[in-house]
């Protein structure tokens, strides 16, 4: 017999294994479309959040903007340009249009604006004091002018300012300076509480500004124009006496300048030195035509001939023309012949005579270069003697001399920046003009009510947003069935919504299909179910409802009812052929469900018309007898295990319309060895031949390996997960270990869910919308 029944366990087939569900992918639809209705469910989800955040937000700007005091705004527009030149190619003037052409000028000028030096003197010159910091009244009805003046006599004398600086921060924290980008333009804004005053300040403040860069300019001239005055009258008294000095100095000592630059010493040696140098240059010169001339007496060559040799030549070349043509003819005997052989003769001793006179005047010629050389030398010997002497003695009056000629020349320069100064001074031109004067403000600037109420709307509703996201991805739970896939690859068989939030006012009761069970504890069944009892502690409402676990029977129209009908179709469909008998309902941890679950399906099979046994399985904590309102010590499971009763004694029926229930029995010392018997095996076996379905009610999967152990007895585990209650690591554990041991996962339920909520409004308005429209239909008119 035991042989026999441990063939029969044995693991799940793997060809009864069912796919796992995968949301249906949409080749058509893009990415972007999935995540925005993933966005839409969280928004939805914490809609009530975000509506308060956002009206919060609102309500706090508006009451701000109520109490708060408003503020007026004037501008006045300022051109800062670059310095023109009243006077054109002046040192001073083209200074100061340098300084105005820098990179940072324009943001020296507007750091200047906002200077505690223009804030002192427009609140000296303006008499904007009193408006701005009006005088309060001191005891006794005496004004505090007084102790205006006691608080001006005691600031910091080495500060330089008039008033105290908290008054100038004061002021300048009213005043506002913002450049136009790309242009030379300034806005000088003023904002106060009183629009009069506002324009104001913006335009006194400009004005201030203008006559302060005047003064500023003026004041630092005429200090340089000072500073200039006292050095000329010096360099005026230093020409004179430099003067005298050169004057007595070259009496003295003999110098007499022939110009400013040289005198008659140093010009006559630089005359002699340059008759010497072309002296010698005629004189080798001469020697060269000399000795080239000597050298060529003794050719022929015609290089030094005067022109009166050139004319014997061409003589001599005529004979010797005439004496070769007669020589054809004649011999040389012939008195023709001799006659031209003697003038011929006379010819050539002409010629050489004539070029030694040549050479002889060439080189008297040299000899006369040569002596006039020698002479130059030694007059330029006794000259440079004469100016050594002189140059000793020059020293000094070079010295005085450029001296003089720099304070010369420093004066005038002064003089001239005297000229230009004095003209610029008188001139009192500015660079800096008003463009747009400040008009009187007709709205306040501060708070713009529109734009306020809009920028506080926005960060309500961006701070809920965020809120939103915020506590959606902290949640680590299962809320969804595409969640519960994904995570456990298990099909979803159904989702059950929260019985108390969803049950029908008016509930129809099947009372001819099923037989009205007891109405247990509702504290008792609302525990095991995870829906938290209500806060009322009125028995009516207690009464009310008690029978809702089994919201099948209670209300069979509800949405929890039809869940239940999805979960039955889900379950019989689970697998090809024959659906499972033997299904064991577990969870990964307590108070997720499952024996509500149990229940409702076994009043669901037997509904349609199927024998169902319900077998309470939890030995530890078990929660069947609640929900049926059995005594906790009745016989049961832990009897039938132990031979000790059978199953016609501890079977209850009755409850239920073809609903047979198997208490657990008393607690026994060993659970797991008790399930893991032979004799469980066995039962299960023989509740499965005598009736349709047998549902087991068993422990949690991850506290104890009871669930574990049955997993390998039934055709199908079905895993009920509590919706926003079960973390998902939890989820994954249970699954994975039910599956290490290899058990047949049919799926897993979705139980206690608020269809209310975000992710499944539309679920419960589909659902009510179809029942309201059934409804309306039946009623009679």
């Amino acid at each position: 017999m035991g042989a026999e029944l441990s063939t029969q366990v044995k693991p799940v087939p793997q060809q009864f294994r069912l796919p796992v569900e995968q949301p249906p992918v949409d080749d058509q639809s893009p990415r972007s479309e999935i995540d925005l209705r993933a966005l839409l469910k969280v928004l939805y989800k914490y809609r009530a959040l975000v509506a308060i955040t956002t009206l919060v937000s609102t309500v706090l700007s508006i009451a701000y903007i109520s109490l708060v005091t408003p503020l007026y705004t004037a501008k006045t527009t300022i051109k800062i340009s670059t310095y023109e030149p009243i006077l054109s190619a002046t040192k001073i003037e083209d200074v100061l249009a340098a300084k105005s052409r820098e990179g940072d000028y324009l943001e020296t000028q507007l750091s200047e604006i906002k200077s505690f030096s223009l804030a002192d003197q427009v609140l000296t010159n303006s008499g904007i004091i009193d408006e701005l910091f009006p005088p309060a009244e001191s005891e006794g009805g005496v004004s505090s002018k007084s102790n205006v003046s006691a608080q001006l006599a005691n600031v910091d004398a080495m500060s330089g300012y008039r008033y105290p600086l908290d008054k100038l921060e004061g002021y300048l924290s009213k005043i506002q300076i913002s450049p136009i980008r790309r242009t030379s333009l300034a806005v000088i804004e003023a904002t106060t509480s009183a629009p009069t005053l506002s324009a104001k300040i913006a335009n006194t403040h400009a004005q201030q500004y203008i006559e302060w860069v005047k003064r500023q300019r003026i004041d630092n001239q005429s200090q340089g124009l000072k500073f200039l005055r006292q050095q000329s009258e010096e360099l005026k008294e230093k020409v004179a006496d430099l003067e005298r000095e050169i004057a007595d100095y070259a009496e003295s000592h003999s110098i007499v300048a022939v110009n400013k630059d040289e005198n008659i010493t140093a010009q006559r040696m630089a005359q002699l030195n340059s008759m010497l140098t072309e002296s010698t240059t005629a004189r080798i010169e001469a020697e060269n035509i000399f000795l080239e001339a000597e050298r060529t007496l003794s050719s022929n060559s015609a290089g030094y001939d005067d022109s009166s040799v050139l004319t014997l030549r061409e003589k001599l070349g005529s004979l010797e023309a005439d004496y070769g043509n007669l020589s054809t003819k004649f011999t040389p005997s012939y008195p023709k012949m001799q006659q031209l052989a003697a003038q011929i003769k006379n010819a050539k001793q002409a010629i050489a005579s004539q070029r030694q006179q040549v050479v002889t005047g060439l080189k008297a010629k040299w000899q006369a270069s040569l002596e006039k050389e020698k002479m130059l030398k030694e007059e330029l010997e006794k000259q440079k003697s004469r100016t050594f002497e002189l140059s000793k003695s020059q020293v000094q009056y070079n010295i005085l001399n450029r001296e003089l000629a720099s304070s010369r020349e420093l004066l005038e320069s002064i003089l001239r920046q005297i000229k230009e100064t004095s003209l610029s001074v008188e001139s009192n031109a500015s660079n800096v003009s008003v463009v747009d004067y400040a008009t009187v403000p007709r709205a306040p600037s501060y708070p713009r009510k529109k734009i306020f109420i809009s920028i506080s709307l926005m960060l309500g509703l961006g701070l809920g947003l965020g809120l939103a996201f915020l506590l959606s991805y902290l949640d680590n739970t299962i809320r969804t069935p595409e969640e519960l896939t994904q995570l456990t690859s298990l099909p979803s068989l159904g989702v059950v919504p929260s019985f108390l939030k969803n049950a029908q006012p008016a509930p129809i009761r099947l009372d001819a299909a099923l037989a009205d069970p007891p109405k247990p504890n509702q504290e008792e069944l609302l525990l095991d179910s995870g829906v938290n009892a209500p806060a009322s502690s009125n028995p009516s409402s207690v009464e009310q409802f008690a029978n809702l676990p089994i919201i099948y029977i209670d209300n069979p129209q509800s949405i929890a009812a039809e869940s239940y009908r999805t979960i039955r179709t889900g379950i019989l469909l689970s697998q090809a052929g024959e659906p499972p008998k033997t299904l064991l309902i577990s969870s990964a941890q307590s108070s997720e469900g499952k024996t509500t679950s149990a229940s409702n399906l076994a009043a669901t099979l037997a509904s349609s018309g199927a024998r169902v046994v319900l077998i309470d399985a939890d030995l530890r904590r078990p929660s069947v007898y609640r929900y049926f309102n059995i005594d906790r010590n009745a016989p049961g499971l832990v009897d039938i295990l132990t031979n000790q009763r059978n199953f016609e004694d501890v079977a209850i029926t009755g409850k239920m319309k073809r609903v047979s229930i198997i208490p657990s029995g008393r607690i026994p010392p060993n659970p797991a060895e008790l399930l893991g018997s032979i004799e469980m095996a066995s039962f299960i076996e023989r509740m499965s031949n005598e009736f349709d379905f047998v549902l087991i009610d068993s422990p949690p999967v991850l506290p104890v390996t009871d669930s574990v152990i049955l997993s390998r007895y039934v055709d199908g585990v079905v895993l009920v997960v509590k919706a926003g209650s079960t973390p998902r690591r939890v989820v994954q554990d249970a699954t994975q270990k039910l599956r290490a041991v290899g058990a047949k996962m049919l799926g897993a339920i979705l139980n206690d869910v608020d269809v209310t909520r975000g992710d499944y409004y539309y679920y419960n308005r589909y659902y009510s919308l179809y029942y309201q429209e059934g409804q309306s239909k039946d009623t009679p008119a």
